[in-house]
C-alpha cells in the first residue's frame, strides 16, 4: 500500500519539529471528539468523518502544517488517502457483484450448507476457517467482501440471523491476518524492518493463529447463543440435514460458461493477491491493481449494464475511508501519532513486550494500524543495526497488537467496517457500542492468549540465545 504510512517514515521528525504542543493537543481533542461522536451514532458516520476531515485540513493549513509547493503537485490531502484500499473496495465490489450473478457464491454456499448438515455452529466454523484462510493470502477487505456475500446467501437459506456470522468473520479476518508475512500491511512493514523471512513468520505466528481460531469459535458459541447453537436431538439434525440436502447447488446457475469463468477468475484473483510480488508486471504496482483488473475483466465478459454494475459499489464506505485517511494524515502531521509512538517506545523499558502489545492494540482500535506500525518500525529500527539489536518479542508485540486491536471497535480495521456495512446494506445495524461489547470480548481473549504466547516465545528465544 502507498498511503501516508510509507511517507511518515521520512517526514514524521520534520513535522514534529514544526508543530507546537498546543496544536498537537488540539488535534488530539478533535480525534477524541470524532471517535466519541462515531460511538453515539447521532450523525451518519460518513458525513461525520468527512466533516471532521475538512475541519482538520482547514485547521492544519491555517497553522501552516502543510508544505508550500510551487508548480504542479498533488494536493496534500490526496497524498494522505490510501488509494490502494479505495481501489480494492471499488474493484472487489464490482468483481464480486458480477461474479455473484453467475451463481458461484450460491453454489459454494449450498455446498457448505450440505457439508454442515444444516447445523448453525458447523456452518459458523466452516465460514470462519474459510475467512481466516482467505485473509492469510488476500487483502482483508477482499476476503470480507467475498465471504460476506457468501454468508448472506447461506444464512437466508437456513433462515438464520447473519449478524453473528458476519461479526465473527470480521473478527477472524484480523486473526487470519497474523498467519503469514503478506497477510496484512503491518506484517509487511514490521517484517521488513526486523528482517523476518516468510517462513520464519509462518513458523512463529502459525501456532498462535490456529489456537486463536479455536478460542474465537468457542467464544462465538457462548456469545451468540441460540443463533449458532449446535442442533440438539436426532430429529432436528435429520430434519435440517434433509432440508439442506434437498437443495440443488446448480439451481441458480443459468450459464455454465459464466459459472466456470467466474471460478477461474476467483482463483486467478486469489493467486494474483498471493503472488503479486513474484509476478514481473504486477510486482511494480499495488494490490488494488489486481482488484481493478478483475473488475474490468468481469465487466468486459459479462456486464450487461456497466452503469448498474458501478452503482453496486459501496460509495458510502469509499467516502468513509477517504475521510478517515485524511483525519489520520492530519493527526500524523499534527504530531498526535508521534506522541502515541513515543509513549509506546517508553513502554519497552517498563512493561516490556506484553505491555507494548496491549498499548499497540488499544491505539490500533481507534486509528489506522498502518501508520502506527510504520512509525513504530522507524522508532525501534531506525537502522538495520538497531533493528537487529531489538529483542524479537518486541517486533512480535507490534505485529500481534496492530492486528488484534482492530477487533475492539467497528472502525478498528477495514474488514470490521466492511462487515458492518454489509449488515447495514441488508437492513441490520450494529451500533458502535454494541460492537465494542462483542468485539471487546473476542479481542480480550485473543490478547490474553497472545500475552502468554509472547512470554513463551521470549523464554524459548532466551533459552536459545543462552
Amino acid at each position: 500500500m502507498t498511503f501516508a504510512a510509507l511517507n511518515i517514515l521520512a517526514s514524521v521528525q520534520e513535522y514534529a519539529g514544526q508543530v507546537a504542543a498546543y496544536q498537537t493537543w488540539f488535534f488530539a481533542v478533535i480525534l477524541a471528539v470524532t471517535l466519541i461522536a462515531l460511538a453515539t451514532e447521532k450523525i451518519h458516520k460518513t458525513i461525520l468523518v468527512l466533516l471532521s476531515a475538512l475541519f482538520c485540513l482547514f485547521l492544519a493549513d491555517f497553522w501552516g502544517l502543510f508544505p508550500r509547493q510551487e508548480g504542479h503537485h498533488l494536493p496534500v490531502y490526496i497524498q494522505m488517502i490510501e488509494w490502494e484500499v479505495i481501489g480494492i473496495v471499488i474493484g472487489a465490489t464490482v468483481f464480486v457483484e458480477i461474479a455473484a450473478r453467475s451463481g458461484v457464491f450460491t453454489w459454494i454456499s449450498v455446498k457448505m450448507l450440505k457439508a454442515s448438515g444444516g447445523d448453525p455452529f458447523k456452518l459458523l466454523i466452516f465460514l470462519s476457517v474459510l475467512t481466516a484462510v482467505f485473509s492469510a493470502f488476500l487483502d482483508n477487505i477482499m476476503a470480507m467482501i467475498i465471504i460476506g456475500s457468501l454468508t448472506v446467501v447461506a444464512c437466508r437459506r437456513l433462515e438464520l440471523d447473519p449478524k453473528p456470522f458476519l461479526i465473527t468473520e470480521g473478527i477472524m479476518t484480523n486473526v487470519g491476518g497474523l498467519l503469514t508475512l503478506i497477510s496484512s500491511i503491518p506484517n509487511i512493514i514490521v517484517g521488513k524492518a526486523a528482517d523476518i523471512s516468510y517462513l520464519k513468520f509462518l513458523i512463529v505466528s502459525g501456532p498462535y493463529t490456529v489456537v486463536a481460531l479455536a478460542v474465537t469459535m468457542f467464544i462465538a458459541r457462548r456469545l451468540f447463543g441460540k443463533t449458532v447453537r449446535p442442533l440438539a436431538g436426532e430429529e432436528a439434525r435429520t430434519h435440517n440435514r434433509a432440508l439442506v440436502m434437498a437443495f440443488d447447488e446448480w439451481e441458480t446457475v443459468n450459464d455454465r460458461r459464466f459459472f466456470y469463468t467466474s471460478i477461474v477468475a476467483i482463483i486467478l484473483v486469489i493467486l494474483g493477491f498471493a503472488f503479486k510480488a513474484q509476478i514481473p508486471i504486477l510486482r511494480d504496482f499495488g494490490i488494488e491493481v489486481v482488484a481493478m483488473m478483475a473488475a474490468v475483466f468481469m465487466m468486459l465478459l459479462h456486464a450487461k449494464d456497466v452503469e448498474h454494475d458501478l452503482d453496486d459499489v459501496e460509495w458510502s464506505l469509499v467516502f468513509f475511508f477517504v475521510g478517515l485517511f485524511v483525519i489520520i494524515g492530519v493527526m500524523e502531521r499534527g504530531g498526535v501519532l508521534l506522541k502515541i509512538g513515543t509513549s509506546l517506545e517508553r513502554l519497552t523499558g517498563s512493561t516490556g513486550a506484553v505491555g507494548l502489545m496491549w498499548f499497540t492494540a488499544l491505539f490500533s482500535s481507534v486509528t489506522d494500524n498502518i501508520p502506527l506500525a510504520a512509525m513504530l518500525a522507524k522508532i525501534f529500527g531506525p537502522t538495520p543495526e538497531a533493528a537487529a539489536a531489538l529483542p524479537p518479542t518486541q517486533w512480535w508485540a507490534v505485529v500481534f497488537g496492530a492486528n488484534l486491536g482492530g477487533n475492539i471497535t467497528p472502525i478498528g480495521s477495514a474488514s470490521t467496517v466492511v462487515a458492518c456495512t454489509i449488515l447495514k446494506k441488508h437492513g441490520m445495524k450494529v451500533p458502535f457500542m454494541q460492537f465494542v461489547k462483542i468485539g471487546g470480548v473476542f479481542a480480550l481473549a485473543q490478547l490474553i492468549l497472545a500475552s502468554g504466547y509472547l512470554l513463551i516465545l521470549q523464554a524459548i528465544l532466551s533459552g536459545g540465545a543462552g
